[in-house]
């Protein structure tokens, strides 16, 4: 399971994902067990193994609002992923959203800037609608273009705080190919300020003003042929 928490990707995994020479694919190996973890004290590529759910939601809390600079992808060890996962959604209020990458009849991607962030389209889900209907829905309201919505690209997770709650976003992404861009124009209610069809090279530019996530999904979707 991968959540972004404060733009930083955290990776929760159970042990037979890894080999036994750690060095290869870690700057820092750290062992609950035997040693106390500074979180703020976090640099570079790290694992931390022997995890249980309350080292992992504890680093969540604090990770939250004190971004550790230095870090680069965290790695958690548990026992069992899939346990863990039904654990936190148990634990933690679960938003459900949906988006889509979209591209169109010349292979761009469009992209959109809400916030001074490029991003991409995606919403909340409506009570009891399926996630394909929620992605198609978000699109076409925040950048009103007509689309065909095709297979899944990834799902992925993040972090924040809701009235003053840390709840946990779960967003299904979709491939999509425009059907007709003739009234495209950003949401404005929804502060999106700019739409752009971009090329990979332009993506690319874009994901320097953007967020972990987004870039993910971008790598995750057969239409992009970024890093």
């Amino acid at each position: 399971m991968l959540i972004f928490v404060n733009n930083k990707a955290i990776s929760i995994t159970d042990n037979t994902h890894f080999v036994k020479d750690y060095s290869k694919n870690f700057d820092f190996v750290y062992d609950v067990k035997t040693e106390i973890i500074e979180f703020k004290n976090l640099s570079g590529n790290v694992l931390v193994k022997n995890t249980n759910f309350n080292n992992i939601l504890n680093f969540i809390k604090f990770a939250q609002t004190n971004k550790p600079q230095n870090l680069g992808h965290l790695t958690f060890e548990v026992k069992n992923e899939e346990l863990f996962k039904l654990k936190i959604k148990d634990k933690l209020q679960v938003i459900k959203a949906a988006g889509g990458v979209v591209e169109n009849h010349e292979g761009k991607i469009l992209m959109m800037k809400r916030l001074g962030f490029w991003d991409l389209p995606k919403g909340k889900a409506d009570p009891n609608e399926k996630s394909k209907k929620t992605a198609e829905r978000e699109v076409e309201e925040e950048c009103g273009v007509t689309v065909t919505v095709n297979d899944k690209i990834c799902t992925t997770w993040h972090t924040y705080m809701l009235k003053g709650k840390l709840v946990l976003k779960q967003t299904k992404w979709y491939a999509m190919k425009l059907i007709s861009d003739k009234n495209m124009k950003p949401q404005i209610e929804e502060n999106i300020e700019e739409l752009r069809w971009m090329d990979t090279n332009e993506v690319e530019v874009a994901l320097q003003n953007s967020y972990n996530s987004i870039a993910y999904v971008l790598k995750k979707s057969e239409l992009s042929m970024l890093v």
